[in-house]
């Protein structure tokens, strides 16, 4: 290959990051499937009700130490949270707060 393809690959692979991640939490009998997970900036985690209870979702914690709640989930329902900066985030459910679980992300 030509050194001029290889100087444009370079420059594709650094304008196109890697795709973000996904993984999914379930919620049930009052508890998260996991009680710790590893992402990336970016990533996206979704936490799936499968309890027969509304949780609320709340995530805290990153660099910047912000506080996010994701409203009312239903039972059956999903929501959704990117975690976009490094850090350790505490996540709970403000209605349980036995339900919690640490999320760091590298």
């Amino acid at each position: 290959m030509k050194p001029a393809a290889f100087a444009a690959l370079a420059v594709l692979a650094t304008a196109f990051p890697a795709l973000a991640a996904e993984q999914t939490v379930v919620q049930q009998g009052q508890a998260f499937s996991s009680s710790s997970l590893t992402l990336h900036p970016g990533d996206k985690l979704n936490f799936n009700n499968e309890d027969d209870v509304t949780h609320n979702i709340t995530v805290k914690g990153g660099a910047d130490g912000d506080v996010d709640d994701l409203g009312l989930q239903k039972p059956g329902k999903m929501v959704s949270y990117v975690f976009d900066t490094k850090g350790a985030y505490r996540v709970i459910c403000s209605i349980h707060p036995k339900m919690k679980m640490t999320v760091n992300v590298q």
